[in-house]
């Protein structure tokens, strides 16, 4: 295959045939001016879609439930199958099953690429369809086409991060990939108290193993682009850091945006190109570069969709975004939108802000609210060394460079206890992998170089040759990492580098467990890991209750100990 210039680009004359009919706000039209507007920008279709095959389907979806889709698809008016119907969302049409394999055929097809290495970057417009289940259609999808590329990836060993944009939350990939911890899926979308699918709570956190591996980020109705933002650019590169992804699939539905008919958040096209450039930094940090978009929702089929495909596009062809889109364009679709009241075309691709409308009281309010919730879930999902790295300036996960897997090999031999890790003899030790988060070992040892020189921090470590294989960490009164490498792991390195920590530090002590605090490459499940942070944490004194405020309520095992210092010697 020849390398495109930018992202290979998913689109071909079956595209269209994905069709519920007149009417239906999944229309094909908005193929026409979102391909024309793709093509200005300078893409060029390179991969034709073509229907995928029962085998790759069932990666995902159950055989009985792909035979009857094909039953419907033949015989669209007796027929039935779970979720299609003749009314309702997901009205059956003659070739549906067609029309549905060959949207996941197409991210198969971009996915396996990728994996190739054929491509770093790949963008499906017409797929998306994230709320496929197993047995069952959802939301104007029948296949899940992103649910059927991460396991393609999945089957050759990769880890995968899914970050889902779209205004409604992506509840078929999360519930196919709930109990992998080798997949790390993230959903802003607005909350399922007032939108379908009515899921995307942060309380669905994973299940056992993978706890801590289905993050939501849920908006109250009315928050703006600021807010939503803020959100993705805050936690999304810090969770990429800690997971280690070797790929990233997007979803990039628009239907977020202030004009959208289905739903009622304020995102604009300036904030939503601002996300597609910064999931195209976490693919080049994290992942090699391989990263697969796909276009979801958006029912603003001409004033939205089309300047929303072209920013994801531009994001990882690394251009900039024009000043304007073409008058040409706006002059050939302009009566055509004016049908359908979605006028004037914009003359920008980005927004003006708030998309023009001045933020009133109950857009305030929502977005107040928005932002605790968003930052009471960072605290739940997001490793507690890593927000103080973070915050405190000690690192950014968005540093240049491209992340190692693998960190120093130590030599298989009782570790030392160093019970004051300084800056000189940090400066001789490599640190193993699997210590602490970060999931790349080198940005770890960076971490804690900086904290240990810069920061109100102290640190007991573990050595086995020149080589860290266990970390405790109290900043500021707060334990912020303990570690074991997995082979040191379950011989009382743990309970010796708290010990030591505790001791020398004297003071109070606080530590918050949460499903943040886990191996990712290797975690145990969610009651397994409880079990053990309660007993280390009592073990060296301290009171262990379970947490309360948000952390408890959207992390039921969450834990708080507290130490009170210890006595003065008389």
């Amino acid at each position: 295959m020849k390398r495109p210039d930018g992202p290979l680009l998913v689109y071909g004359p079956r595209s269209a045939s994905y069709d519920f009919g007149e009417g239906h706000p999944l229309t094909p039209r908005r193929f026409g001016p979102g391909i024309e507007l793709l093509r200005a920008v300078g893409a060029q279709p390179d991969l034709a879609p073509e229907p995928a095959s029962d085998e790759d389907l069932q990666l995902c979806h159950d055989g009985a439930y792909v035979a009857a889709v094909r039953r419907v698809s033949a015989d669209p008016w007796s027929a039935s199958a779970p979720g299609i119907g003749r009314g309702g969302d997901n009205p059956a049409f003659a070739g549906m099953h067609e029309a549905g394999a060959m949207v996941a055929g197409g991210t198969l097809r971009a996915m396996e690429a990728i994996l190739r290495g054929d491509v770093e970057h790949a963008f499906h417009p017409g797929g998306g369809l994230h709320h496929a289940m197993r047995d069952r259609a959802s939301g104007f999808c029948i296949y899940d086409d992103p649910a059927l590329a991460i396991a393609r990836a999945r089957r050759d060993g990769r880890r995968v991060l899914y970050m889902d944009l779209d205004v409604h939350h992506g509840d078929g990939v999360q519930a196919l990939f709930w109990n992998d911890p080798g997949v790390l899926t993230v959903s802003f979308h607005e909350s399922g108290r007032y939108l379908f699918p009515g899921t995307g709570f942060p309380q669905e956190l994973g299940g056992a193993a993978a706890a801590g591996t289905s993050v939501n980020v849920p908006f109250e109705p009315y928050a703006g682009e600021a807010a939503w933002l803020d959100a993705v650019e805050s936690i999304v590169p810090a969770l990429a850091a800690a997971f280690g992804p070797d790929v990233v699939v997007s979803q990039h539905g628009c239907d977020s945006h202030a004009w959208d008919p289905l739903a009622h958040l304020r995102v604009t096209t300036t904030a939503m190109g601002a996300a597609a450039r910064l999931v195209d930094r976490v693919a080049h940090r994290y992942a090699g570069g391989r990263w697969l978009a796909t276009g979801g929702g958006g029912y603003d089929a001409y004033r939205v969709v089309p300047r929303a495909w072209s920013l994801v596009w531009l994001a990882g062809a690394h251009r900039e975004t024009p000043a304007e889109t073409p008058a040409a364009w706006r002059e050939r679709w302009a009566s055509e939108a004016a049908r359908y009241g979605q006028v004037p075309l914009p003359t920008t691709f980005d927004d003006a802000p708030n998309a023009g409308e001045p933020v009133d009281s109950q857009q305030r309010a929502a977005e107040r609210a928005s932002r605790r919730g968003a930052a009471e879930i960072e605290a739940v999902v997001v490793p507690a060394l890593l927000r103080e790295a973070r915050d405190r300036r000690w690192w950014s996960p968005l540093d240049p460079g491209r992340a190692a897997r693998v960190g120093a090999q130590p030599p298989n031999q009782e570790p030392t206890l160093v019970p004051s890790l300084d800056a000189a003899t940090l400066d001789r030790l490599g640190l193993a992998t699997g210590v602490i988060p970060p999931a790349d070992p080198a940005a770890g040892r960076a971490i804690l170089a900086a904290a240990v020189q810069f920061g109100d921090a102290t640190a007991a470590a573990a050595v086995a040759g020149d080589v860290i294989v266990g970390i405790a960490i109290q900043v500021d009164g707060r334990l912020a990492a303990l570690g074991v490498a997995p082979a040191f792991r379950r011989s009382g390195v743990a309970t010796a580098l708290l010990g030591s920590l505790v001791s020398r530090h004297g003071g109070p002590l606080e530590a918050v467990v949460t499903v943040a605090e886990r191996d990712p490459l290797d975690p145990l499940p969610r009651d397994t890991r409880a079990l053990i942070a309660r007993r280390l944490l009592e073990g060296a004194g301290f009171g262990v209750e379970l947490a309360g405020g948000g952390l408890g309520r959207i992390d039921s095992e969450a834990l708080v100990g507290r130490r009170a210092p210890a006595p003065p010697v008389r």
